[in-house]
């Protein structure tokens, strides 16, 4: 089981970060004129991938960097850029096959994987100077 506390608390601010990011993406469609079922639906399915990847990202980085401090550095290396690679893979798959069957929102379905880059710059940028990164 996953026990990093560090790694489960950034996930949960990232998830919070995408979710705000998310429903501001909803209002920009509701603005434009341009909401609908397919675009709130792409939008969540966005939503639930990119925070899933990212979950991905952390618990394989926090489980390399315990091998790494356990001695064993060039295969935790290896593990990150492995995982990488099998994550870009898999959200190609899974974009290409939910967007070829479904009527989502193509655009509305590949923002949230941005906002999880914004995210992180966002809680980058509100940290407080004492707090650890």
């Amino acid at each position: 089981m996953f026990h990093n506390d560090a790694a489960i608390r950034q996930f949960f601010k990232v998830a919070l970060g995408v979710a705000v990011l998310t429903a501001l993406e909803l209002g920009v469609y509701a603005l434009l004129g341009r909401f609908s079922v397919s675009v709130l639906l792409g939008a969540v399915f966005g939503m639930v991938v990119s925070c899933a990847n990212f979950l991905a990202l952390t618990v394989t980085v926090s489980r390399a960097a315990d091998r790494a401090e356990g001695g064993d550095p060039s295969k935790a290396k290896t593990a990150v850029q492995g995982s990488s690679v099998v994550r870009l893979l898999a959200l190609l798959a899974v974009y290409i096959l939910v967007l070829k069957t479904t009527n989502l929102d193509p655009l509305a379905s590949v923002l949230p994987l941005v906002f999880v880059q914004l995210s992180l710059y966002g809680i980058e940028f509100f940290r407080r100077d004492g707090e650890k990164k």
